[in-house]
């Protein structure tokens, strides 16, 4: 028999102590939408987070995971009442080995934290999300997201070697390890990665390390139009000094991104990120500058910590707390699609105007954003749409991911697409590791 909102939270103290359970008038920082969970929980130990899952498993409750609260915008709306799992207090180091470059951490640590470690020893891991100083590591894997030099370093779940999660019911596995040759069976870091919480929780990931870049810089060229800065960017994504990450900015995405060099408002921006070391990265500014030099209306160089700030700035665009977008849509496609790209980012489809874009030359794809106020919007043409612009990236031989609208709109439309070919393995991996769909249910794809 389900528990009651009334009995969760008694239960819970019961089980791992009073100071682990939320306070109820805290309970609305965890709402996901219009939901909100009948209680909360923060265990400080792999060992609680198992009792929390084998006491939901008993009361017949639905778990919510929840990390830095920078994602709970992304995924299909709750499908039932339950309770939220706070794993931030999951934040240790577990082992750093720079020699073999390896590092454990639990999965409650933020990307910031993590790279702070790392860069004491000269090491970086290539992962990063928008708000990195909020965002954990387990909710950066559990999303999927990637940042803006995925092009050169591929995705968070390429430097994953090994995790620690536990299932529905409670019990505590784990996958891979901690050295970076380890290929037994399945691999099923990946299988965790990218599925938003709906298999299991992680709870401790083992990545893969790189040299940290001694330098950073950017390199930013204004150009007049769409053409002219697809030309730009796809002629440097050619030369044998194209950069880590290449992106394309239209006017108005651009606006939005303040630690830009200053523009006249309707350029098309390209940003090029380059890092190594010091002669390298500026023969990659000299070489850039004197491609672009002919077309741009400008190029600026941004060095240092500017040049990370901006890499930054780019990334959080979609999670801005102060200037967050009202719809985010998140495009998956190859690098050929780059001109439809862009041109989904020139074009309104009603109700919608035109977006702000970023485009991510090297590795394909980028986000459409709307900072418009669509509360009087009919949330059957939003929806209609948001469904549009989805079945156009399959088209391209991608897909579409709606990671922000109101909610009115998310449930007449599956935010994740379509369903893909693979949707029947996808329910037999669900009822094989949650048989009583309690991990974010509804929330993934086809209403996993």
């Amino acid at each position: 028999m389900a528990t009651t909102a009334g009995t969760a939270s008694y239960q819970l103290a019961d089980l791992l102590g009073p100071e682990t359970v939320v306070d109820a008038r805290q309970l609305p920082d965890y709402a996901i939408g219009s939901f909100t969970p009948y209680a909360a929980v923060k265990p400080t130990d792999p060992d609680a987070v198992s009792s929390v899952l084998a006491w939901a498993t008993g009361a017949g409750a639905a778990v919510y995971p929840v990390g830095g609260r920078t994602q709970t915008d992304l995924g299909n709306p709750p499908a039932r009442p339950g309770i939220a799992i706070d794993l931030r207090d999951l934040d240790r180091l577990v082992d750093f080995q720079p020699a073999d470059l390896t590092i454990t951490a639990q999965a409650g640590m933020t990307i910031s934290s993590l790279q702070s470690i790392l860069a004491q020893e000269g090491k970086y891991v290539p992962i990063s999300a928008p708000l990195a100083g909020k965002a954990t590591i387990g909710g950066t894997l559990a999303t999927g997201l990637s940042g803006p030099l995925r092009s050169a370093y591929g995705l968070p779940r390429d430097w994953l070697i090994g995790v620690k999660v536990v299932d529905a019911a409670g019990i505590q596995t784990s996958a891979g390890g901690k050295v970076v040759k380890n290929v037994t069976g399945y691999d099923l870091n990946r299988v965790y990665t990218g599925s938003l919480g709906t298999l299991a929780i992680i709870t401790e990931a083992t990545f893969k390390l790189a040299p940290a870049p001694s330098n950073w810089a950017m390199i930013v060229a204004s150009l007049p139009d769409a053409h002219t800065a697809a030309s730009a960017a796809q002629n440097l994504q050619t030369q044998h000094y194209a950069p880590l990450g290449l992106h394309i900015l239209n006017p108005l995405a651009a606006r939005h991104v303040p630690s830009l060099p200053e523009h006249d408002g309707s350029s098309w921006v390209v940003v090029a990120m380059i890092g190594g070391r010091p002669t390298s990265v500026n023969r990659r500014l000299d070489d850039t500058a004197s491609l672009w030099k002919e077309t741009a209306k400008s190029v600026d160089t941004i060095l240092s910590d500017g040049a990370t700030l901006l890499i930054e700035a780019i990334s959080d665009l979609p999670a801005r707390e102060d200037d967050r977008p009202a719809v985010s849509v998140r495009i998956n496609s190859p690098p050929s699609a780059l001109t439809d790209i862009i041109r989904l980012g020139v074009d309104s489809i009603h109700p919608l105007p035109a977006p702000g874009l970023v485009a991510d030359v090297g590795f394909g794809g980028g986000r459409l954003l709307w900072w418009d106020d669509f509360g009087n919007t009919d949330p059957v043409e939003l929806a209609a749409a948001l469904e549009h612009i989805q079945r156009i990236a399959t088209d391209l031989g991608g897909s579409a991911i709606v990671e922000r609208c109101p909610e009115s709109a998310k449930r007449r439309l599956d935010v994740w697409g379509p369903p893909p070919s693979a949707m029947a393995v996808m329910r037999r991996l669900k009822n094989e590791f949650d048989p009583h769909s309690l991990l974010n249910p509804g929330r993934f794809v086809g209403g996993l």
